[in-house]
């Protein structure tokens, strides 16, 4: 049997909180840092899915491991040592995002500016509830296909300082984005809608979204926010019960796969492509089963 050298494991990863682009873009005029735990999604590390939720297109089209800096050797390298260490020292990995959470809080205090953390930035794994509620002046926030977890958010069940917003997948059943919706819960909808982020091209998503059953023919609409102006999904920023619309940042050919699958949404208008400018408008049919 071998043995694991989690010493070795724990020197090799720099830090467990890490910053990128997406964590970066912030609502305008706020006073915000903002950190994430950064992990190899899925099955990348080799070892481990820490996305047990994720559907096929999901894995297919993942922003986190085919888009921006995340294609490159030593961001990769760096998401697989920190799942290592989770995975085979998990004693060591809290404690050091602990000391790092610690840090961040005392760096916005001194800085005079509130400090935010995605847990779960390329991941879906459930982390100690002790972890997020030994640090309550960092409002910590993620992206889930957990159905069991984002439920218990819109009931008030998970820690105050945590926020879920649940993402559509080709799985969702229009019973479980309804009972979602009603408990407030945000649903996350990426769609087709053309994005070019080093150019700021961006295209048109809906303003709002009418979610029909394939079966019964019933419906609800929801209002949207825009998704791509800044990362921090929580309800100071994006309210409750809203649809949080955002564009597809894979290369065509994924793209078109993932929409044939079921998971990027069609939306016309999205081909129309806007300068510096972020659009809602119009409405979006999605039909689930």
């Amino acid at each position: 049997m071998q043995t694991i050298d989690t010493t070795a494991i724990n020197k090799a990863v720099r830090s467990i909180l890490s910053d990128n682009t997406k964590l970066r873009k912030l609502p305008d005029g706020s006073r915000i840092i903002n950190a994430g735990v950064t992990l190899a999604p899925s099955k990348r590390s080799g070892i481990v899915n820490v996305c047990p939720h994720a559907t096929a297109a999901c894995v297919l089209v993942c922003v986190l491991w085919f888009a921006g800096r995340t294609v490159t050797r030593t961001v990769r390298e760096a998401a697989t040592k920190r799942t290592r260490l989770w995975f085979y020292d998990p004693a060591t990995f809290y404690a050091r995002l602990s000391r790092e959470l610690a840090s961040l809080a005392r760096k916005a205090a001194r800085d005079g500016v509130r400090a935010f953390c995605r847990l779960n930035v390329a991941s879906d794994i459930e982390h100690p509830h002790e972890v997020i509620t030994a640090h309550p002046t960092i409002t910590l926030y993620d992206y889930t296909k957990d159905e069991a977890k984002a439920a218990a958010y819109g009931r008030g069940e998970l820690p105050a300082n945590y926020h879920v917003s649940y993402s559509v997948s080709e799985r969702t059943t229009f019973t479980t984005a309804r009972e979602l919706n009603t408990l407030g819960v945000n649903l996350v909808v990426v769609f087709d809608s053309h994005y070019f982020g080093p150019l700021h091209r961006f295209g048109i998503i809906p303003a709002t979204v009418r979610f029909v059953s394939r079966s019964t023919g019933e419906s609800f609409t929801v209002a949207t926010v825009d998704g791509d102006v800044h990362d921090l999904r929580v309800p100071e920023f994006d309210g409750r019960g809203v649809v949080v619309a955002l564009r597809a940042k894979s290369g065509a050919k994924l793209r078109e796969k993932a929409i044939q699958l079921g998971f990027i949404k069609c939306f016309a208008a999205g081909a129309r492509w806007l300068v510096d400018e972020y659009v809602r408008q119009g409405e979006c049919v999605v039909e689930l089963n």
